[in-house]
């Protein structure tokens, strides 16, 4: 498996097992997620090789959603996956690091949906591995 999907699908069980509503797509109408409700999406991979060995930088962004009242839910979610995500871990022998000092998070009000207020929490994780 490749590392930046060991590093995705780790996110996704760590939300998950935090109780979590998680999705790997921002979710259908269909689909009538509740709110609030984490989205593990986009993954970056930036190499760098050595004579013996690949080392890289991973960016994971991670979306919050929820509806009006529970912004704070959304700035505990964002918070609980940020602390979790700082434990170094070893998954399939690779060496995974959060770089606290390049991660960062916003929430902003989004009226993208018609006579709706949304607040949407978007977390950037930058891991360091080798």
């Amino acid at each position: 498996m490749t590392p930046d999907q060991l590093i995705y699908d780790y996110l996704f069980e760590l939300s998950l097992d935090a109780g979590y509503t998680t999705y790997d797509h921002l979710p259908l109408e269909s689909e009538n997620a509740p709110y609030p409700f984490v989205v593990i999406g986009a993954v970056q991979t930036i190499p760098t090789t050595t004579k013996n060995a690949v080392y890289g930088q991973i960016t994971v962004n991670i979306d919050v959603w929820g509806n009006a009242e529970s912004r704070f839910e959304v700035s505990k979610i964002m918070n609980d996956i940020f602390v979790q995500a700082m434990q170094p871990v070893r998954i399939q022998g690779y060496s995974i690091r959060l770089r606290i000092d390049r991660s960062d998070n916003q929430i902003i009000q989004d009226m993208s949906v018609p006579n709706t207020i949304l607040n949407h929490g978007m977390l950037t994780l930058i891991f360091n591995i080798n």
